[in-house]
């Protein structure tokens, strides 16, 4: 006999259904196996499915704590999904958690905390710690430019190189001059392999007046083809506070950032420097719900 698990499928940092990154929220209240969560990831075939567990007891009753997990498609269990958050944070206070709730905590299985809130109607907002850029040695430099000139297909002008600190030794971060375009730029992601890094992304400063820097994330060892994320939340914990500092920004100012891939996204970012933590806030647009079966 089958059984049923209400789902939700919205974008996260967009206010339609074309942009921003789709994420999908699964409630499941039962013990499942992995290989059936990764399977049920599978079938829904979005970026990530986070699965969300029983409500957890709480003695704040303005905080309402859950267990997640988080999933991509191709049978693959991740340790933390900045927009899965998100999707999922949107999908609870979808359910009705009663007036008093203003927080919602997600329990992971590595015992991380991640919190988010809701912002207007739409919007949700998650913290996360920020990291540092420290500049590439010039042994690493050399190796690094060329291959994001051979993604670009053309020389590009590089103004920064960085690699990230703890917890994003993996990232690498390289300034581009604004006006290489990057949002409207092919690149070709594999050649990003011979970066060294697992995490390249790739910023340029803006200058629509709408948001300080947009930025595009390319991972080519880990992402399905065209090995780019749409929109990606940790990267901003290293370009967030980079560009604030770049450009003297006042403790808590808030400041707006644009990831300019295919479907694109509008993020709001307030770094705390004291506490290392970067608030990240976007809209979120449901775009399906319904049961699952199993």
């Amino acid at each position: 006999m089958s059984r049923s698990f209400p789902y939700l499928v919205a974008a996260a940092f967009s206010k339609g259904p074309f942009n921003g990154n789709p994420a999908a929220a699964v409630f499941i209240d039962e013990n499942l196996e992995t290989d059936t969560l990764m399977k049920i990831a599978a079938n829904l075939n979005q970026p990530i499915t986070s699965v969300i567990g029983p409500q957890m007891p709480s003695v704040d009753k303005t905080v309402a704590a859950f267990g997640i997990r988080w999933f991509k498609p191709t049978f693959r269990e991740i340790a933390i999904c900045g927009h899965g958050t998100m999707v999922a944070a949107r999908a609870i206070f979808e359910r009705g958690l009663g007036d008093s709730v203003e927080v919602v905590e997600l329990h992971t299985g590595r015992g991380d905390v991640m919190k988010a809130r809701k912002v207007g109607k739409d919007g949700i907002e998650i913290r996360l710690s920020s990291g540092t850029l420290r500049e590439v040695s010039s042994e690493e430099s050399p190796r690094i430019a060329a291959a994001v000139s051979k993604a670009f297909g053309r020389n590009v002008a590089i103004k920064y190189i960085g690699t990230g600190g703890k917890g994003f030794e993996n990232y690498v971060v390289v300034e581009l001059d604004e006006q290489e375009n990057l949002g409207k730029s092919e690149v070709d992601a594999v050649a990003l392999l011979e970066t060294g890094y697992t995490i390249n992304v790739i910023t340029t400063a803006s200058s629509s007046g709408e948001e300080l820097f947009v930025s595009r994330m390319f991972a080519p060892a880990v992402i399905p083809p065209p090995f780019e994320d749409q929109v990606c939340g940790s990267a901003h914990c290293l370009t967030g506070p980079y560009w604030h500092r770049k450009n003297g920004l006042a403790a808590d100012q808030a400041f707006n950032a644009k990831m300019v891939s295919s479907r694109g996204g509008d993020l709001n970012l307030v770094w705390d420097q004291k506490t290392a933590v970067i608030a990240l806030k976007g809209e979120t647009f449901v775009m399906a719900s319904g049961e699952i079966y199993v």
